[in-house]
């Protein structure tokens, strides 16, 4: 098996390389820098040193110039994998070293295997490669002329960062002095440590007045039992000690102003780290909402009063089909209750339940458009009546759908009466064509019209209802809808008609 030595101070790039070359069945060994690499050499030889050049204590020039000054060393494929020196000098004088190769990075893994395992194979056949053509005058010159040029970038660089930095450092003091929203510092017992001067116009303090306080002085009671329960949580989940805390957290808190009023705003919190990732602090940035608070109430307080008048509207138009139908007085708000328990049962999301008990509530308003004397046929129907009554699915989705609702009560008035095998109607649909909530509906209306009384039969009571779903589950009734219902009778004792759907 062919040994690789992977010389490079950055352990990412160490990596890359080691995972790359294990992967492809090549042994390999690691170096930080060119005096750990040549300890490692002369205890265990390699059949390849791939060596970054910028690297701190001896860097990849004067490695690769000891290695070839080394007689049980000197023939050892080298090569060079770089992304600082990248100049066409650079691979000039690291090839009269007696390198065997310069790639610069980063490479297509493929291409970089190609290249290894041509210098690997090619080496033995190549009169003077690998051998250096520098004395050591112009090696030192060379070496030190390279060195100082990358150093000059460096410091050019350096100059160039230190100005952006000074410009940054300007854009923020100008930003965070004539900024609306509030930016603060916190020292890790909730302290302030810095306030920008928008705090004058956001609560009438001064920013010299807010350093130093704690934040408890500021906020209200209730907002400042949140603030301290989240900070706790963190604390005790060892969020902040193990380094997780590192997004920003945003809440909504009423903060206490000079002159004794109080203002809702929302506080972007995150923290502050040393260079060795402890926790030094925390970094704010608070913003006004107290409008959009006042509109957001008055916006609720809007809504409630609007599903309360729909809520009244649906109601109505149940009481309408009752007036219709007599004999099923009732039917409507006892299928409403179970189904209700059902989508608790199972796990509907608190508006999938709202939507539902809408469309339960009304469910039959379809047959308003049959005939009364078949509404209270106390005879068996015929498939001419029955074929009637089945229209009062269809009906009532032609009623509801152009009624616009943040629910679909019109498709499950429509499906409430499909079978999960496509025996239902009116369109004849699958189960997996059918809402939850249509599903639930049909189960709750098939329970509710066997325990109930009609004028041409009696009562068939709950045994026989769960008798007939559990013979159906799968087939014509939702499973998960069925075993619920079971587990709604047989374990919690509902019993329908006593239960008043909230």
């Amino acid at each position: 098996m062919t040994k690789c030595l992977i010389v490079d101070d950055e352990e990412q790039n160490r990596y890359f390389l080691d995972v790359l070359l294990r992967g492809h069945g090549y042994e390999t060994m690691t170096a930080v820098n060119g005096e750990d690499a040549l300890n490692k050499l002369r205890l265990n030889p390699p059949d390849l040193i791939i060596s970054d050049i910028m690297m701190p204590v001896m860097d990849g020039f004067q490695f690769c110039r000891e290695c070839k000054n080394d007689q049980k060393l000197k023939e050892i494929p080298f090569v060079f994998y770089t992304a600082q020196y990248t100049e066409k000098q650079d691979e000039k004088f690291a090839l009269a070293l007696g390198a065997d190769q310069f790639i610069i990075k980063p490479q297509e893994p493929e291409i970089l295997l190609e290249i290894i395992n041509e210098v690997l194979h090619l080496n033995k056949f190549r009169e003077g490669a690998g051998k250096p053509s520098l004395d050591r005058e112009a090696y030192l010159s060379a070496h030190d002329e390279r060195i100082v040029k990358k150093l000059e970038e460096k410091m050019a660089d350096m100059a160039k960062m230190n100005l952006a930095l000074r410009e940054s450092e300007e854009k923020y003091r100008l930003l965070a002095e004539n900024v609306h929203d509030v930016i603060f510092i916190l020292d890790m017992n909730l302290n302030y440590n810095y306030v920008s001067p928008s705090v004058k116009f956001l609560r009438g303090y001064e920013p010299a007045e807010m350093v130093g306080r704690r934040v408890s002085e500021t906020l209200t009671p209730a907002s400042w039992d949140m603030a301290t329960r989240l900070f706790s949580e963190e604390v005790e989940r060892k969020k902040i000690r193990r380094g997780d805390f590192r997004e920003s957290r945003t809440i909504e808190l009423e903060m206490m102003k000079k002159d004794g009023t109080t203002i809702w705003t929302e506080v972007n919190v995150s923290l502050l780290r040393d260079d060795k990732n402890h926790p030094t602090g925390i970094l704010g940035v608070t913003r006004d909402i107290t409008e959009r608070k006042k509109a957001a109430e008055a916006l609720g307080k809007s809504l409630a009063q609007l599903r309360d008048a729909l809520a009244g509207t649906v109601q109505a138009m149940a009481a309408l089909v009752e007036t219709r139908d007599p004999y099923t007085a009732g039917h409507q708000r006892r299928v409403t209750g179970l189904a209700v328990a059902l989508a608790g049962e199972i796990g509907l999301s608190h508006d999938q339940i709202d939507g539902l008990r809408m469309a339960c509530t009304i469910h039959d308003v379809g047959k308003i458009s049959i005939p009364t004397e078949i509404l209270a046929m106390t005879r068996k129907l015929t498939d001419i009546e029955f074929s009637l009554i089945k229209t009062h699915a269809q009906a009532g989705h032609d009623i509801m759908k152009d009624i616009r609702l943040p629910w679909s009560i019109a498709r499950i008035i429509l499906e409430h009466h499909e079978r999960m095998d496509g025996s239902g109607y009116p369109n004849g649909l699958t189960g997996d064509h059918l809402l939850i909530e249509s599903r639930i509906l049909s189960v709750a209306d098939v329970v509710e019209a066997m325990v109930s009384h009609r004028p041409y039969r009696p009562a068939l009571g709950i045994d026989a209802a769960l008798q007939e779903i559990t013979g159906s589950s799968g087939v014509r009734y939702d499973p998960v809808v069925v075993n619920a219902c079971v587990r709604l009778f047989k374990e919690t004792g509902y019993r329908i008609g006593l239960q008043v759907s909230a």
